[in-house]
């Protein structure tokens, strides 16, 4: 009887260790912090903060924030499901998207891991890594357009992007060794309030009824290393007349830019304007002038 009472005990005793070891595992949860060009640093030099959290031995959650005054907020969630040994589903979300997509990493003899993003049964990038989640990219990353397209082929030193070949959708050239994130971005040395008039005067000029307008047009370009701009592209439009109208008021803009720095060294900055048309007494308003979304998030 005494020993069927200490199996029992015994038994007891080592299933309440299993679910106790199972608990903490769950809740296991790190934390990283990612600066200007994809860095890696601490909390007082971030931009992005990264939220890992394990739930189970299949299951990975991941919640990206970003430095917005005194307040991180949430911008990009991945929940991360193991499939096998070298598969993850990935279920990515942002306030204005959700996107499925399939990661299947191939071991490296040094350690790391080659990488490739599927989604709808087309690579979107491939690469390599020292991580598998989230990804420390490091060596080439390659992405491509939806269709299949090569978009752009980049070189990562421990998450930095170092520099990078670029293609318009259309198979044509477009400007190399661009960054997304830098130290201090370009300036516009009149300003962004004489910016802001320059752009509502060319609407205005070609006879546009703004009233009439709603929603937004986004135009990118290139600020280059000496300040001039370049690569004037249109990313969102709306009605033909209000796409050329914005083109060409940034193609004859006045003015001189002070170009982006990253590592004391002038950089070419991809920026992005959007353009939002909200009729309020013959006026515009214009979003704040950013760069793209860093790409080592994939977003």
């Amino acid at each position: 009887m005494k020993t069927e009472n200490y199996f029992f005990v015994h038994a007891s005793f080592v299933i309440c260790l299993l679910f106790l070891s199972i608990s903490v595992y769950c809740q296991q949860e790190s934390v990283i912090y990612i600066g200007k060009n994809g860095r890696l640093t601490n909390q007082q030099h971030a931009d992005i903060m990264q939220k890992i959290k394990v739930k189970s031995d299949t299951k990975t959650l991941v919640q990206s924030f970003q430095q917005n005054d005194t307040k991180w907020e949430k911008i990009y969630t991945e929940r991360f499901t193991q499939l096998n040994d070298s598969t993850y589903q990935v279920n990515g979300s942002s306030k204005s998207d959700t996107q499925t997509s399939l990661r299947i990493f191939k071991p490296m003899a040094d350690g790391t891991f080659q990488f490739k993003d599927i989604r709808k049964n087309q690579v979107v990038r491939q690469g390599f890594s020292t991580t598998k989640i989230p990804l420390t990219i490091n060596g080439q990353l390659t992405e491509y357009y939806p269709k299949g397209q090569k978009k752009s082929v980049s070189d990562y030193r421990n998450n930095e992007l170092i520099s990078n070949q670029n293609w318009n959708e259309n198979g044509e050239k477009y400007i190399d060794n661009i960054f997304y994130s830098t130290d201090t971005g370009p300036e516009f040395v009149p300003g962004n309030k004489a910016l802001h008039q320059y752009l509502i005067k060319g609407f205005k000029d070609t006879g546009i009824d703004l009233s009439a307008i709603s929603g937004s047009v986004i135009i990118a370009f290139v600020v280059m290393e000496d300040g001039t701009i370049d690569g004037l592209r249109l990313i969102k439009g709306l009605l033909p007349t209000v796409n050329a109208a914005a083109f060409q008021s940034f193609s004859n803009l006045k003015g001189e830019w002070k170009p982006a720095r990253l590592n004391n060294q002038n950089v070419r900055y991809y920026q992005v304007f959007p353009i939002n048309f909200i009729y309020k007494e013959h006026h515009l308003e214009f979003a704040e002038m950013r760069g793209s979304i860093l790409h080592w998030a994939g977003f």
